[in-house]
């Protein structure tokens, strides 16, 4: 683990497995010998650059500016640099989403006197109450990503459902509806009567499993189910959305945003595919599926709403986007910061869990790929 490569590759392992940076952390202290305040920087994946930037977006205080050079000189101590105040370990927290205690290690508190060991004692016990050291409700990083109205009351996951269309009901019509579906390789022989006046698509609700995951960690964010038919009549609310075409909420944020990040293209065969704002193309292909993850504020007067939309090319690529967003929301914000943004991911067909970030684009400024 000696190479950035090398640490980069066990961060994403560990990261897709649903490890916090504070578990990815110990793994650096242990393997790569690594103070813990530089660990935790490794483990979530960012440059002192990186951390500079999200501290002085997060920070409201008035204070100078953070920098890479002061972030590199609190990792130093006391080796050298400069020793972390208070506010700064703080800040610190808030940016790796850890309790404060967390960020100091045994050559810390040997180097501290006394009057600064029982302030630090204090601090450190008052922040992890209640909690585990690993891994702590801060609000910082994740509210950012989120947005406050999510972060701080509640989020709607919505899911499109279907009814079979007029040809279909005309072609069964008389038949019971009971008896419409039947069970895949059952082993009891007792009659199933299976009620589905609408329908919904399984890799939606996979999809939707994997976006609850987002919340583990962060118990004070709750979260209600809708369908789209009902999302779309009062969306007074912050939402995550499954599907592309397939869910009304695609179609009400290609409406609603006055320069939508994505549009959908009729393929002229039955299907489609879709061409970014910077006119990058994606279409799935017998080798790979692509999904993609938006983040949209849809009302300038309202910042804290988030619409968030996971959706897809093929069947994979809808639970691949959402399982993207559930295990790299933090690298999604390390690069977009608070703009809007839509990522594209690609899935190889073998499982959704394959999922890598494929090209980003930014609201008001030029994708890249990855």
């Amino acid at each position: 683990m000696r190479t950035k490569a090398e640490r980069e590759a066990v961060r994403r392992q560990l990261a897709a497995g649903g490890y916090s940076p504070g578990e990815i952390a110990r793994v650096f202290e242990a393997k790569a010998k690594a103070r813990t305040r530089l660990a935790l920087r490794w483990a979530c994946g960012m440059t002192l650059q990186d951390v500079a930037n999200v501290w002085n977006r997060l920070d409201s205080s008035g204070r100078a500016p953070m920098t890479a050079q002061r972030v590199s000189d609190f990792e130093r101590w006391p080796e050298g640099g400069r020793r972390p105040t208070v506010y700064a370990l703080g800040m610190l927290a808030r940016v790796y989403e850890v309790s404060l205690d967390r960020l100091l290690d045994a050559a810390d508190y040997e180097a501290l006197d006394d009057k600064q060991l029982f302030e630090m004692v204090q601090v450190c016990g008052a922040s992890t109450s209640a909690v585990g050291s690993d891994s702590i409700d801060i609000p910082g990083v994740f509210d950012e990503f989120v947005g406050r109205e999510i972060a701080q009351k509640s989020v709607t996951l919505v899911y499109p459902v279907f009814r079979l269309s007029s040809e279909a009901r005309a072609a069964i019509a008389g038949l019971n509806q009971q008896l419409l579906y039947e069970k895949e390789e059952s082993p009891f022989t007792r009659m199933h009567r299976i009620d589905v006046p609408v329908a919904a698509a399984v890799n939606d609700m996979r999809a939707l499993v994997y976006a609850t995951e987002l919340f583990q960690r962060h118990p004070r964010v709750s979260w209600t189910l809708q369908t789209d038919t009902d999302a779309v009549r009062d969306p007074a609310r912050s939402i995550i959305s499954f599907g592309l075409s397939s869910n009304d909420c695609t179609h009400m944020y290609l409406e609603t945003v006055e320069r939508p990040l994505f549009r959908i293209v009729p393929d002229g065969r039955g299907s489609e595919y879709l061409v970014l704002a910077d006119g990058f193309e994606c279409r799935s292909t017998p080798d790979a599926q692509y999904g993609i993850v938006l983040r949209a504020r849809p009302f300038p007067d309202l910042p804290d709403r988030v619409w968030f939309v996971c959706a897809g090319l093929g069947p994979l690529g809808t639970p691949g986007a959402a399982w993207y967003l559930s295990t790299s929301w933090r690298d999604l914000h390390r690069e977009a910061g608070t703009a809007d943004f839509v990522a594209v991911v690609k899935v190889r067909t073998y499982s959704e869990r394959s999922a890598q970030l494929e090209h980003l684009l930014l609201d008001g400024r030029n994708g890249r790929g990855v």
